[in-house]
């Protein structure tokens, strides 16, 4: 049976308790309070009636995608690396929920479930920092993209659309990426549909979804306005107060790069390839940013000069904007590093800037505290996780948890 709710008290009727088709309730309404419930509990609004009146539901099965099953196909991969379209996040978010509603969706339940009503509730929920989306740009044009609700750590996708072919998948790809880098556990789907299995979700249980949903945990949500580009940073040194020099250059980075949003634990690692007195720490950190890549390592470098790095072949009163050559680098004992480890999914080989690192997988040091934040994200040129990057990789060298 559906419930009627009482508008002047948020709460909803255990989710188990709705129909064969998912319908539970009607009543209620669409205020950030009332939506932010609703997703705590895996339920959501699919339309509203006449009155405005919203409809809500709990499917059996839920469509749910896990990042690390994610499957690319070879041609997406292959437009994504040409750099054809732009995609940005949270910069024209009722534009991709209006485009969203223009769509038609034959056989499927609700094809013109996104309301007036809708479209405020939702530009709302993103004014508040809990709604994002996700943009495919071409020349300049919106042509393509997705929105939805982040809570806990996990991202409800609620709609995508399209105007050019594989824009919406790339604004998918993207968002997956986005999920995985800041250790998100899954992708709400919702509803079952050919298109989503064919990009890896599968369908699941209520009773298992609604489990997962229960170690969910409120302060994990990555509220606000979310930036456009993901910088995954190692950070390290051995030489002075190493933890001080640590947190010094997280403040630098946070005031020069971009909103550290996640960060690993300490590491303490042996020096690799040389000898030295005093071991290194290490962190790994996700900042997002607005950046680009060449731009963040600038400012890395400025960052690293600051706080007393001198590198091989600089003065102290000189910047050098290039890395030392792969062939010639040399290690040794440093104040601080920062080393690029990803840039979104980007590939790049310049002598200035490699992407991903191109020892990372070789590193444990490396790996290690990646795997603490972001176990799930996938490497783009071997296809792995770094959780499989770590079991598979043979350094040796003891890495341990500082604090």
């Amino acid at each position: 049976m559906a419930y009627i709710l009482d508008n002047d008290r948020v709460g909803f009727p255990d989710p188990r308790l709705a129909e064969p088709d998912g319908f539970l309730a009607v009543g209620g309404s669409l205020e950030p309070l009332w939506l932010l419930n609703a997703y705590y509990m895996g339920i959501f609004p699919w339309y509203d009636d006449e009155k405005g009146a919203p409809y809500w539901y709990s499917l059996d099965p839920r469509m749910v995608l896990k990042p690390q099953d994610f499957r690319l196909s070879r041609s997406l991969e292959r437009t994504i690396k040409s750099k054809h379209f732009e995609v940005r996040i949270d910069t024209c978010f009722r534009e991709v929920i209006e485009h969203c509603a223009a769509v038609e969706r034959p056989g499927q339940l609700a094809d013109t479930w996104i309301s007036g009503n809708f479209i405020e509730a939702y530009c709302r929920l993103h004014e508040d920092g809990f709604a994002h989306s996700f943009e495919t740009f071409l020349d300049g044009r919106l042509v393509g993209g997705l929105y939805g609700v982040s809570l806990c750590d996990y991202f409800s996708g609620e709609s995508m659309f399209h105007t050019e072919r594989d824009a919406s998948k790339v604004a998918f790809a993207r968002m997956v990426d986005f999920a995985a880098a800041h250790g998100f556990r899954f992708v709400d789907a919702q509803q079952p549909t050919n298109h989503l299995a064919s990009l890896g979700a599968k369908p699941m249980p209520r009773e298992e979804f609604l489990s997962m949903l229960e170690g969910g945990d409120l302060k994990k949500t990555y509220r606000g306005r979310w930036q456009n580009n993901t910088v995954v940073l190692l950070i390290g040194g051995n030489q002075g107060d190493r933890v001080s020099l640590l947190m010094q250059a997280i403040i630098e980075i946070a005031s020069r790069i971009g909103t550290v949003s996640a960060a690993s634990s300490l590491y303490e690692t042996e020096p690799w390839g040389f000898e030295a007195e005093q071991n290194f720490l290490n962190q790994a950190l996700v900042v997002d940013t607005d950046l680009t890549a060449c731009e963040v390592l600038q400012r890395a470098l400025e960052i690293e000069k600051d706080l007393g790095r001198v590198r091989p072949g600089e003065d102290q009163g000189s910047l050098s904007t290039l890395r030392p050559p792969l062939s010639v680098k040399k290690y040794s004992s440093r104040p601080i590093d920062i080393d690029l480890i990803f840039y979104n999914n980007d590939i790049v080989d310049t002598p200035a800037l490699q992407l991903p690192h191109p020892r990372m997988h070789l590193r444990r040091f490396v790996l290690q505290p990646l795997a603490q934040i972001m176990p799930d994200k996938i490497h783009p040129k071997f296809r792995k996780t770094i959780a499989q990057l770590l079991a598979e990789c043979a350094d040796e060298g003891e890495v341990k948890e500082y604090f």
